[in-house]
């Protein structure tokens, strides 16, 4: 079967929800317990005004630190995906990545108006006519970039919006010369048709652009939205270590899919993650530890029953 990828968010889209702010080192020991696991591909952090989100304050040093212990911040994983990546939503978030290392970036939007204004305080046309100068940049400066589209599947501002609004924008972020799309559920809205439709749309429409989902699940319904999409045939998903995380700027949006739960789920279908599901769990109970509560992610808790790829059930079905 297809091997999927899953992308931790944990050091980023999780710990920027947290009450309290986590400390370089701790950041990084978890980035290195993910790379451990296995995990083929982080995203470190984000380069966002600290002003505005103080748990993202020192994602420069994260990167620096990471570097100093040998980490290549140029490498590639087995998909020729860049394994470290972080968020930038403008055009000085992107000089600090660059600056700090970086050779891949995740370019940032809401693919409605309110969010984007509740976020980065412009509309989303503002956005992508700023994303327009910085590919020219980023091309000029061997830079590869993404662009995630938050909102996807709903707005907690505006409430519904267009599959064709949202392709349109990863239309013109594709004709920009992004690798990576990435489909975010922001608030946790969509349901599992409204997913497959969008997906299906989006991978007819952007081939050979890597489409990625980012689900979170406030209201259960992630790994259903998760299985939605890999069933029309995505192949890229971001997860965060322990059902941690959420968007500051938008209400009640908590909790990403937990990627121990998700590499639970794609090894009981029996499709490939190349992570250790017994290290992932060990690295979320220290991160447990760390915030100091119990985290939402379940597969810890019930204990796992598919620690590797399911290949006898994948014979029998």
């Amino acid at each position: 079967m297809e091997a999927v990828t899953i992308i931790d968010v944990a050091p980023r889209d999780g710990l920027q929800n947290e009450p309290e702010t986590i400390e370089v080192a701790a950041r990084v020991e978890l980035i290195e317990r993910l790379l451990a696991a296995g995990v083929p591909r982080i995203e470190i952090g984000s380069f966002v005004d600290p002003r505005q989100v103080p748990q993202m304050a020192g994602t420069d040093a994260i990167a620096r630190t990471l570097t100093l212990r040998g980490h290549n911040l140029a490498a590639r994983a087995a998909d020729d995906a860049f394994r470290f990546t972080a968020l930038a939503p403008n055009e000085r978030g992107y000089e600090r990545a660059v600056a700090a290392g970086l050779r891949h970036v995740r370019l940032v939007l809401a693919a409605s108006d309110g969010l984007n204004r509740a976020n980065f305080k412009r509309t989303t046309a503002a956005s992508l006519a700023e994303f327009s100068q910085l590919a020219l940049r980023s091309y000029q400066e061997g830079i590869a970039f993404g662009v995630a589209i938050g909102a996807a599947f709903g707005c907690p501002f505006d409430g519904y919006v267009s599959p064709e609004r949202v392709l349109a924008i990863a239309e013109y972020a594709a004709d920009l010369g992004a690798n990576e799309i990435i489909l975010a559920d922001t608030t946790g809205m969509a349901v599992p048709t409204q997913v497959a439709t969008l997906c299906r749309l989006a991978l007819q429409r952007l081939e050979p652009v890597t489409i990625t989902v980012h689900f979170h699940n406030t209201r259960n319904t992630g790994y259903a939205n998760a299985f939605a999409a890999w069933q029309v045939g995505i192949r890229s998903f971001d997860a965060a270590l322990g059902g941690i995380g959420g968007c500051p700027f938008a209400p009640r949006a908590v909790g990403n899919v937990a990627s121990e739960d998700l590499v639970h789920m794609f090894n009981g279908i029996g499709a490939p993650t190349g992570i250790d599901l017994p290290a992932l769990l060990d690295a979320s109970n220290w991160l447990s530890t760390i915030l100091g509560r119990p985290l939402p992610a379940l597969v810890g808790k019930a204990g796992p029953v598919y620690t590797q790829v399911a290949t006898t059930i994948r014979r029998l079905s």
